[in-house]
């Protein structure tokens, strides 16, 4: 596939940019056919949308949780760019000449200020058009806002993306529309927000260089029916927020704290393994009838993965111990569960373990645990069924990866594996998808439609695919709002090594009936379906 260079114009405000933006900027120039020719300055604006003050008074209540709880790394602290371009930076006036720099030279502009009203030569002679983030459903461009409204309004998710202005169409279309789950502290929550967001543009621009016109590359990518209906289902929120004052403000934010301080105080969560025998997609509906099946007194098991064996169904599943403050892989066979026997451990390392994958290649066993503590996708092999194996290779290394999840289809093995773009942002809401001509391959290909999903309430795997009446359907992971909140079908509608494309099919989220609140893997064979589920309880009480 050919490839078609991009050669950028940026708008900045000043040669100081939150760190979340300068490292997006060395993502984007580190890449084949990117480079930036020009960078223009911009007057600041002189209004704010809303009362400066309001925006320092969070500032200090951010300020006060970094002392307070242990956050994650700022996003917005500051890192001077003005010795990064050889050509230093040009003001931004209507007397740049047009003729000089887009007629021959720029194809694209990103626009990373807060205007909007820029000169239409910007947007006229740009192929691939202007882009500019947006910050929550409402097309907010000023990042100083980012996640506070959201957080302040107990809202699960934030709607951010990327949208673009072109002389094709008379509307902006949207290039990047994504659902960021919210968490537990303003901080966290705002700094998720935009490290992930720190990773669109460069996707966006890899992506483009594989499309010779602009027009074909926006019109793939617009998502206008999805926005849409984003924008009027969180309006009512926004005018909340437009209205409230300082007390207001002040109250919603001690309220969070407090309740997440009360929640810590007096509960206790533990993850438990479930049984129920309806098959998979009449049990998907029905979760909340299935029964325990086994519990972990000083800790917890989760991540079931149902296989079969001459005969015999053996679960593998992870241990947490609370003595160790880690997690370890276990076997044991399904019928023994209600016998309470004691597990075979089958892996246990001086890292955190989770998430085993057991899956038959060519008659032989393989095993992929979550080892995302050591940065790596391990494969292993079993030498005798089902508590010995052997390391065999890692299939990835230095990356941050969760849940890696195999499948055999058209001739080729692939991996779905959710990868957070960086330190500080969730491991729950960027799906990527892998594949290779055979499960020893030294290198595993990049799907082109990477992230193939970035939503909080459906990206991460919960489960091996399976195949029911023709469709194959892959279970997901519900973190909007928090981790684990429940669990997804989704129908794989379109899917070769150019597109994948997946429908949602069917929901389930715990509504606290008899105190279980949450679900995160689901485990299918035959009639037979393992799922977990995060059960709340006193402190004083047993499961």
């Amino acid at each position: 596939m050919a490839n078609h260079p991009l050669k950028i114009a940026l708008i900045i405000e000043d040669v100081y940019l939150p760190t979340w933006q300068a490292l997006m900027l060395r993502r984007l120039i580190s890449q084949e056919q990117v480079s930036i020719e020009l960078v223009l300055l911009i007057d600041k604006p002189r209004s704010w949308p809303l009362n400066p003050a309001k925006f320092n008074f969070f500032r200090k209540l951010r300020q006060l949780e970094s002392r307070l709880f242990e956050t994650t790394q700022s996003a917005d602290q500051l890192e001077n760019i003005s010795g990064w371009f050889d050509g230093g930076f040009i003001k931004l006036s209507a007397n740049i000449a047009k003729e000089q720099y887009f007629h021959k030279s720029i194809n694209l502009v990103l626009n990373l200020s807060r205007h909007t009203k820029l000169p239409n030569y910007l947007i006229e002679n740009s192929n691939y058009g202007v882009w500019q983030y947006f910050y929550n459903s409402h097309l907010d461009r000023d990042k100083n806002w980012a996640g506070i409204q959201e957080f302040n309004l107990d809202q699960e998710t934030i709607i951010s993306g990327v949208i673009v202005y072109s002389a094709y169409f008379k509307e902006p279309r949207y290039l990047w529309v994504s659902q960021t789950s919210k968490q537990c502290l303003l901080s966290k929550t705002r700094d998720n927000l935009l490290w992930k967001m720190l990773e669109f543009m460069p996707v966006l621009a890899q992506q483009a260089t594989r499309v010779e016109s602009g027009k074909k590359f926006i019109q793939s990518r617009h998502l206008d029916t999805l926005i849409d209906k984003l924008v009027s289902l969180d309006r009512v929120c926004y005018c909340i927020l437009w209205t409230e004052n300082f007390l207001v403000l002040a109250l919603g934010f001690l309220y969070a704290h407090l309740k997440r301080l009360a929640y810590k105080m007096t509960l206790n969560k533990t993850w438990v393994l479930l049984k129920s025998e309806q098959g998979a997609i009449q049990s998907f509906k029905q979760l909340d009838q299935a029964q325990i099946l086994y519990t972990v007194d000083q800790g917890f098991a989760a991540d079931p993965c149902l296989v079969e064996e001459n005969g015999e169904q053996f679960l593998f599943f992870e241990e947490y111990q609370e003595s160790t403050k880690r997690g370890r892989l276990v076997c044991t066979k399904l019928q023994d569960c209600a016998t309470n026997k004691a597990p075979l451990i089958i892996l246990e390392k001086d890292y955190h373990l989770s998430y085993p994958f057991v899956f038959k290649s060519e008659g032989i066993w393989y095993l992929v645990p979550e080892s995302a503590e050591k940065r790596s996708i391990d494969l292993y092999r079993c030498v005798q069924f089902p508590d010995q194996w052997e390391f065999v290779k890692s299939l990835m290394s230095n990356i941050d990866a969760y849940d890696a999840t195999f499948y055999q289809y058209l001739g080729r093995w692939w991996m779905f594996v959710n990868i957070r773009p960086h330190q500080s942002s969730s491991p729950n809401e960027m799906l990527y998808l892998f594949s290779a001509e055979h499960l020893l391959a030294e290198h595993w290909q990049a799907h082109p439609a990477n992230p193939i999903v970035h939503h909080a309430d459906k990206a991460r795997p919960a489960g091996a695919l399976f195949e029911s009446n023709g469709v194959i359907y892959r279970p997901s992971q519900n973190c909007a709002g928090s981790y684990g909140r429940g669990l997804n079908l989704n129908a794989i509608i379109e899917w070769n090594e150019h597109t994948y494309k997946e429908k949602t099919v069917a929901q389930y989220i715990p509504q606290g009936k008899a105190s279980l609140q949450g679900m995160h893997t689901f485990s299918y064979l035959g009639n037979t379906v393992i799922s977990d589920g995060i059960y709340t309880r006193k402190r004083w009480q047993k499961v």
